[in-house]
């Protein structure tokens, strides 16, 4: 089996937005030409949400239904929750 990733990255423990249409995924270290770009990614939310993924269209999230992808999936590089004061965590690998 082939390696894909090189490191995780996530919130360190259950984060809630402060404003809306916040982007939950950071920026990335200042010697990159590139943002992130998650092969693998998790978001699990305690609040129903409306999201957009990669600059989408919205996507409603009932509370506790979470959003996962794998290898399989397209790659995560914008991840926006439209709502304020949602409760969420989430884990990423790149």
């Amino acid at each position: 089996m082939m390696r894909i990733g090189t490191d995780y990255l996530g919130s360190d423990s259950i984060q809630q937005t402060t404003t809306t249409n916040q982007e939950i995924i950071p920026l990335p270290p200042s010697t990159w030409t590139k943002g992130y770009n998650f092969y693998r990614f998790s978001f699990d939310n305690l609040d129903a949400c409306t999201v957009k993924i990669n600059k989408g269209k919205p996507i409603y999230i009932r509370a506790g239904k979470g959003f996962n992808t794998d290898i399989y999936d397209s790659p995560i590089y914008s991840f926006v929750i439209i709502e304020n004061g949602i409760r969420f965590n989430w884990i990423a690998g790149y």
